[in-house]
């Protein structure tokens, strides 16, 4: 079932949980960029990871809500596939490479949680 009013929508479990995936990799692509030219980037990385696995939780309890309330969605399953196997893969190659990956992979995560509002 749809919400018709800002209050279900914000009552939506699953709506929470893109929307808290949405908020935290915001917060890791900032500490992302931030511990680009610093020294200490031991505390910042592990900080950094954390909020990756945080994303990544998050967006699997929306997949599995999605899932129990018969609303499956192909593009929100290639969205976990690319921030689950993408986004890793591409720090090994260049790190504004992989600043810019996982820039786009903010805007999917944006993109899946507008759709849900849809």
């Amino acid at each position: 079932m749809q919400p018709t009013t800002l209050e279900d929508l914000f009552v939506s479990p699953s709506f929470l949980s893109i929307f808290f995936a949405f908020l935290l990799t915001i917060a890791n692509v900032m500490i992302g960029v931030s511990m680009l030219p610093s020294d200490d980037r031991k505390k910042r990385y592990r900080l950094h990871k954390i909020i990756y696995g945080a994303v990544l939780a998050s967006f699997f309890l929306f997949l599995v809500l999605k899932h129990f309330d018969n609303q499956k969605s192909i593009l929100s399953y290639t969205v976990f596939g690319y921030l689950l196997l993408v986004v890793p893969l591409s720090k090994r190659l260049n790190i504004t490479l992989h600043a810019v990956i996982s820039s786009i992979a903010l805007v999917l995560v944006g993109l899946v949680s507008f759709l849900n509002l849809i």
